[in-house]
């Protein structure tokens, strides 16, 4: 069975979805919905499905691992975030700001803390720390499944390692006080006051050889490469011969979800159509497992398309039955 992670999917706005046209120019998906089984799921997050995929004994992977895997030292993955919050709570939420001006924050920030540790600039935006000497908390959720959550509880955990909670606190001053940071303030703009960091847990040796990995997402692209020894881009599956022991993980609608840019969920939903969903539909006697890291999977077998009696459903009825069943 092929697992496509969508995440996202059943999450999008339904009044942003104008269905008939939607339901017109995706009707693989819409096949997918109409006849697939549907099947609840307690992994809300695409790490968690990862790890339930793969039959990991472990609460979160290893990012910074997979991303530099001949760098023995202590490292993690970080993005920085505008850190909100109030007596009982903190949410995390994206930053908008120039490439030229983040640059210089993150600059500023390695030269600054040099005695404590390497930043190295990642692709997608990212970066990592090279830790010289504390241990960080470790079973930290991935950036955007962090992002508009309450994430208080992954906070107090710094506090069981003192070490990364002085250096850490340390840091979150250090941004506080930044230029960057008190023009945003004059501007009337959300500071960049933290980092959210993530993926400093072990990588415990595991291979999967025999499986196909594929992703557009640098950091999903390194996960494959360390687990299954490869990994490609979801315009390469069109050239692969896909087996069952195959895993896509399908991130786009999520980030379109998750950032503060304007952004079209018709243009992706089109795109996932004809580079996921139509392909793998396609294929004879393929059996499908769509995990959407909602409340709901969808299973497809082939054979379901003869079920003729089963009504059409479409994507804005599907998110409105969960909502309501939830």
């Amino acid at each position: 069975m092929i697992d496509l992670i969508i995440p996202g999917l059943l999450d999008l706005p339904v009044y942003e979805l104008d269905e008939e046209p939607l339901v017109s120019a995706t009707p693989a998906l819409h096949k997918l919905l109409r006849y697939a089984d549907r099947v609840s799921s307690s992994a809300h997050d695409f790490d968690s499905l990862l790890i339930q995929t793969l039959g990991l004994q472990q609460s979160a992977l290893p990012y910074a691992q997979a991303l530099q895997p001949l760098n023995d030292n202590t490292k993690l993955v970080f993005k920085p975030v505008h850190l909100k919050t109030d007596m009982n709570n903190a949410m995390v939420y994206p930053v908008n700001v120039s490439e030229d001006e983040i640059s210089l924050l993150i600059k500023d920030l390695a030269d600054f803390f040099k005695q404590d540790c390497e930043i190295v600039r990642l692709p997608d935006d990212h970066w990592m720390m090279i830790l010289h000497e504390c241990k960080p908390v470790l079973e930290l959720p991935h950036y955007l499944t962090a992002l508009g959550k309450k994430v208080t509880h992954y906070l107090e955990q710094a506090k069981t390692s003192l070490d990364w909670f002085r250096l850490f606190n340390e840091m979150q001053m250090f941004l506080y006080q930044h230029t960057l940071n008190q023009r945003r303030m004059r501007q009337g703009q959300p500071i960049i006051n933290s980092l959210w960091c993530w993926g400093a847990d072990a990588y415990r040796g595991e291979k999967f050889n025999d499986r196909h990995w594929f992703s557009d997402d640098h950091a999903l692209q390194a996960l494959g490469d360390l687990y299954c020894g490869h990994s490609a881009t979801l315009d390469e599956m069109a050239g692969c011969e896909l087996t069952p022991q195959t895993i896509i993980v399908e991130l786009s609608l999520l980030k379109d979800l998750k950032s503060q840019r304007e952004s079209e969920l018709m243009t992706t939903l089109l795109k996932l159509e004809q580079r996921c969903i139509q392909p793998l539909m396609a294929l004879p006697d393929m059996q499908l497992n769509v995990l959407t890291a909602g409340a709901e999977n969808l299973h497809y077998r082939p054979g379901m398309r003869h079920k003729f009696w089963k009504k059409p459903l479409s994507l804005s009825q599907l998110i409105l039955h969960v909502n309501q069943a939830q």
